[in-house]
């Protein structure tokens, strides 16, 4: 659930399943802008609307949703979207309905988090939402034996 940032928000995966945008307060069933928000829209009602149209009133707006909570499951070998290509190395390329600012194959092994988020950024592409209920990924989280392996990554994620 992509969309383009406003000016002044940062690029995330948006929660289009939220009430009411950014700066917007739900009163009676209509989103309103907050006292002191311009908007050149007029309050709204989202409730039946589905993400594309929600996506096209952030452009018509200048307003966003916010963005989804958690951390990013960065041991998933590709972003949402994507499909890993078979041979070596983290290697990924969008699906074919995947609309993309980046559309090349592109490899990720090697990636630190700093550059994982970097990409993300740039390319308007999200990882999957971290699932920590699976209790076999949960203990690997927990076991920070190795500094640099899965469970010390994961942890590292979730703190953020």
């Amino acid at each position: 659930d992509r969309s383009p940032p406003a000016a002044g928000h940062v690029n995330c995966d948006r929660d289009y399943g939220a009430a009411c945008p950014i700066d917007f307060e739900l009163v009676g069933g209509v989103c309103y802008p907050r006292e002191g928000i311009n908007s050149p829209c007029k309050p709204t009602n989202f409730q039946n609307m589905t993400k594309d149209t929600k996506m096209r009133w952030e452009m018509l707006c200048g307003s966003v949703f916010p963005c989804m909570g958690g951390g990013k499951d960065f041991a998933s070998p590709c972003p949402s979207g994507w499909d890993a290509v078979q041979g070596d190395g983290w290697r990924c390329r969008p699906t074919p309905d995947t609309v993309s600012v980046c559309q090349e194959v592109m490899s990720f092994e090697g990636f630190n988090l700093d550059m994982l988020t970097d990409w993300q950024q740039k390319c308007n592409e999200f990882w999957p939402a971290l699932n920590v209920t699976d209790l076999d990924r949960q203990a690997e989280a927990e076991d920070l034996s190795n500094p640099i392996g899965l469970g010390a990554t994961v942890r590292r994620l979730l703190a953020l």
